[in-house]
């Protein structure tokens, strides 16, 4: 007899089971519960108090895009109020470069929505580059092209190949080509060799290219410099969770609290219980067994998990080999440092614009040379941190904006950097590495910003993939993304192509999370995508159907409307 009876069981509390729980209690009227293995809900949602007491910081997840929660905002109105607030820097992304200590400086969408400004930046290198700029910026922000932005994000692959969908990819073609930005030539191209094509300042090369990494793309995969230019576009996007990223994950819980959805920590699912055909229940490690009228989802566990826990036997040979095989490289297996602050950095860079002292994602590198950024890829797939000559380490100083990070007068400070996986090293080397970072990161930040100095340091965490590896769905290699985002592991091919539109071969056994696309980032792609299919499936409540919600407009309006949301929230002073 089962302890607990429910209509939707879901496995994993991560961010993407959360939004997914929004969707079957809100939109299908279903009781929900859901079984988390850690003391904690919300994933990646994750904000600690790491580098000193006081001083708080993103252990996982810290960029936030506007299209993240697009469907959130638009159907649960509730969100931003109970804490899903998102704001901006005044310049989202950047770069330093050590041997000229000039920089240059992406202004925010929300600070520079015309992008003029950023445009008389760049044109501090480039007229040309300014030029190019300001027609990415114009072809962006264009209706046509933000609904071709959306359309693969928050749709399933299998809709993605209706006529509507090629239609509107179709008729962006003709303003690329009007305003001189053919793709064709980035098709075959690698990231490296696009941002050389496109422009012609090694400064703003740089900035678009150390992006790439952070989105765990090599620079030199051959078949990504296609998304040169949506990359270039989405820089001036880059946002940050207000209070920090678990916030996102309150105001979830918020309202699926109201909702009247259960929460079970300290429960691990180790098994799913169904006939072959219908799923009819989870047992936990503890004995207990719950009962599901309706359907089990995996929401959070890796694709070898859910194997596990629903029987290999089930998705039969060609399914399980593909789950075996999926490659874990170094790109996405990141040192992620909290460094509890005295002050501010103060970078000598700011003689040159004093702008860039606030800017989210900045880059410290060596010189403008984008190799630098090659053989940071080059070094991560080769178990290793590059030496300090190869340094291309991103920062931020999230209390620069938002003083709840950090103690009054006090500040703290985030960087990212490609590390080796956790198992390229044995537990004693990665102690010793962990404490050479450290001393390695206040020696290089120092040459930009003099201040930073052991003096002026309290206290530091040294998270890293070895650290990852608490959650257990990033083990072993403890890559934040789970898995590569090669071609045969990216879109409709994640994490296979039979499982890819959250499917199992049991009928009412769903999966998603981030081993799904979009991948390993805490937006509602995954969630929301899932609930399409079982909606699909199950003849449920469809949002997207109602009046006034018809997609893609609709998601696009409430991007456009969180922007205009933070301005109102967080004017700038």
């Amino acid at each position: 007899m089962a302890d607990l009876t429910f209509d939707a069981v879901i496995c994993g509390g991560g961010n993407k089971a959360l939004m997914l729980a929004m969707y079957l209690t809100k939109y299908a009227g279903m009781s929900c519960a859901i079984f988390e293995r850690r003391h904690e809900i919300g994933g990646g949602l994750a904000t600690e108090e790491m580098s000193a007491p006081g001083f708080r910081g993103n252990t996982h997840a810290n960029i936030i895009l506007p299209w993240y929660y697009a469907p959130i905002y638009r159907d649960f109105p509730e969100f931003w109020d109970w804490g899903g607030q998102i704001d901006q820097y005044r310049c989202s992304d950047g770069a330093i470069f050590l041997d000229t200590q000039k920089c240059i400086s992406i202004y925010s969408h929300k600070d520079d929505p015309s992008q003029e400004r950023t445009a008389r930046e760049i044109a501090r290198f480039s007229e040309k580059d300014a030029e190019t700029w300001l027609a990415i910026t114009k072809l962006f922000q264009m209706d046509e092209f933000q609904r071709i932005m959306i359309d693969p994000l928050l749709n399933p692959h299998e809709w993605q190949t209706r006529p509507e969908f090629l239609e509107r990819q179709a008729a962006v073609f003709p303003y690329l080509i009007e305003a001189g930005l053919d793709p064709t030539p980035y098709l075959t191209a690698s990231p490296l060799e696009a941002v050389r094509l496109l422009f012609e300042s090694p400064e703003l090369q740089y900035a678009v290219l150390r992006f790439f990494p952070s989105g765990v793309h090599n620079v030199r995969d051959q078949t990504k410099g296609v998304n040169v230019l949506g990359m270039a576009g989405t820089l001036t996007t880059l946002g940050y969770a207000r209070g920090g990223t678990h916030q996102i994950a309150h105001a979830c819980h918020q309202i699926l609290v109201g909702a009247g959805c259960r929460f079970f920590t300290h429960a691990e699912v180790t098994k799913v219980q169904h006939d072959g055909t219908r799923a009819t229940g989870i047992e936990l490690a503890d004995g207990r067994q719950i009962n599901a009228r309706k359907l089990v989802v995996s929401a959070g566990l890796s694709a070898g998990q859910l194997l596990e826990i629903a029987g290999r036997d089930v998705f039969g040979e060609e399914i399980c080999r593909k789950v075996d095989a999926l490659s874990t490289s170094n790109i996405g297996n990141i040192m992620w440092y909290s460094f509890a602050l005295h002050e501010a950095p103060k970078y000598t860079a700011e003689e040159f614009n004093p702008d860039i002292h606030e800017t989210f994602w900045l880059g410290l590198a060596p010189s403008a040379n984008v190799e630098h950024i090659a053989r940071e890829c080059d070094a991560a797939n080769e178990g290793r941190i590059p030496p300090l000559e190869d340094f291309n380490p991103v920062v931020w100083c999230h209390s620069l904006v938002d003083s709840s990070y950090a103690p009054p007068g006090k500040h703290v400070a985030q960087h990212e950097m490609q590390g080796p996986r956790a198992t390229d090293l044995s537990e004693r080397e990665w102690l010793e590495l962990k404490k050479k970072h450290a001393d390695d990161m206040i020696t290089f930040w120092g040459k930009f910003a003099p201040n930073m100095t052991h003096d002026n340091l309290i206290g530091v965490d040294t998270n890293s993939p070895f650290d990852y590896t608490r959650m257990k769905n990033l083990a072993p290699h403890g890559n934040f993304a789970g898995i590569d985002q090669t071609p045969s592991q990216s879109g409709a091919n994640r994490p296979t192509p039979e499982l890819a539109n959250h499917r199992t071969p049991i009928g009412n056994l769903y999966c998603t999370g981030g081993y799904w696309h979009v991948g390993g980032e805490a937006s509602s792609a995954q969630a929301y995508n899932c609930y399409k299919i079982i909606a699909s499936d199950m003849d449920l409540g469809k949002p997207w159907e109602e009046q006034g919600k018809e997609e893609p407009d609709s998601l696009v309006a409430a991007c456009r409307a969180l922007t205009e949301k933070m301005r109102t929230a967080f004017p700038r002073g």
